[in-house]
């Protein structure tokens, strides 16, 4: 996204022209998003209630489980490795889609079989840090 996400660009950028058309393709379907401010605020629940889209229920201060996060992580140490830094948009989405495609496949589904030990060690610990 090119400038600002502002509350509408996020509706009408992300929630109409993506999400909606996803996740009626999918029906039923339960949309999930953490309870990030921007997430929780009036205008976006309205939005998933006049559409219909049921959210999944999500705890404040949830761990935060995701692999998705640890693969970021990776891409982010790759881009700053590159030099020099890209100097346009257009050349930051190049570097971003090699730094993930140089991920090697067993690390990601070591990420994934990551998941019973995560939420293993989110149970043992009460639903506190984990460590992941």
């Amino acid at each position: 996204m090119a400038g600002t996400l502002n509350s509408q660009c996020y509706i009408s950028e992300v929630l109409e022209s993506v999400v909606l058309p996803y996740l009626q393709g999918l029906a039923p379907a339960i949309f999930q998003q953490d309870n990030a401010r921007p997430h929780v605020a009036r205008i976006f629940q309205r939005f998933f209630v006049n559409h219909q889209i049921e959210l999944l229920p999500w705890p404040a201060r949830s761990p935060n489980l995701p692999p998705i996060e640890n693969m970021w992580s990776m891409i982010a140490q790759r881009l700053s490795q590159i030099t020099p830094p890209a100097a346009t948009p257009d050349q930051l989405w190049q570097h971003v889609e090699a730094a993930w495609s140089a991920v090697p496949q067993e690390h990601i589904l070591s990420l994934f079989e990551s998941m019973l030990r995560r939420v293993a060690a989110v149970i043992s610990n009460n639903g506190g840090y984990s460590g992941y």
